[in-house]
């Protein structure tokens, strides 16, 4: 799927995640859960955490302004991002247990998340902004 320039970086990243989810999936099947989690809490800090700081800073509130702060993709958005950090902070203040069925589940959730920025989200921000806005927002998530 073509994504304009400002949301490529964005798109990109989601590759990441699911490669990840995959990844975590895999070895939680094959029983190596404290690989699972070492792999999910790392790529938790350095790639999606930022990547959902950069949505909720960036993406999100330009969206808001050319439609509503209470858009329904908005807080969707919100929402899963809020459910899988919930989950994030289970498994690192070792609270997940048992961890498979945590592991399971995040990787689920992103899996679920990333299809529906890509497929739902994107698509509406990409038509509702005008291309100044979309610029602007590419310049953005390029200094970060």
């Amino acid at each position: 799927m073509k994504r304009h320039a400002a949301l490529r970086q964005l798109s990109s990243d989601h590759h990441s995640g699911l490669v990840l989810a995959r990844r975590v999936s895999k070895l939680a099947a094959d029983s190596d859960l404290a690989a699972a989690e070492q792999n999910l809490l790392t790529a938790w800090r350095t790639e999606i955490g930022p990547h959902f700081i950069a949505e909720e800073e960036w993406l999100l509130p330009l969206f808001a302004r050319h439609t509503a702060p209470d858009h329904p993709l908005i807080t969707e958005t919100l929402r899963q991002h809020v459910m899988m950090r919930a989950l994030v902070d289970e498994i690192e203040e070792g609270l997940a247990a048992p961890l498979l069925p945590v592991l399971h589940a995040l990787a689920n959730a992103l899996r679920e998340h990333i299809r529906f920025e890509e497929n739902e989200l994107f698509p509406t921000i990409e038509a509702a902004l005008p291309k100044a806005q979309l610029q602007r927002l590419a310049e953005r998530l390029s200094s970060d």
